[in-house]
């Protein structure tokens, strides 16, 4: 959240920055997440916080491994989704 006087020196860009509302499918039925547009920050409540250091370095080791997992998996996606689109249209 920027401060009064920051405000007022800001520009467009930086005061669109704010807690944004999406829509997701948590469960089957629909849940509203909040997500901050600021790098480096997260919502905790309603509120925008920054992501402390430790935090912000398990998140990238997770978001690594993860990529990794998904990469071998969405590769078997790609060849059976190739295979069917194969079998459907005949190229």
């Amino acid at each position: 959240m920027l401060s009064f006087e920051e405000f007022q020196n800001a520009s467009d860009e930086e005061i669109a920055e704010a807690v944004k509302r999406t829509k997701v499918i948590r469960g089957g039925t629909r849940k509203i997440k909040f997500k901050s547009s600021r790098a480096g920050y997260k919502v905790v409540g309603k509120r925008e916080v920054r992501i402390n250091p430790v935090d912000a370095k398990k998140m990238s080791i997770r978001n690594t491994r993860s990529a990794r997992k998904r990469k071998g998996r969405m590769n078997i996606s790609n060849m059976k989704r190739k295979r069917s689109m194969n079998k459907r249209t005949g190229i």
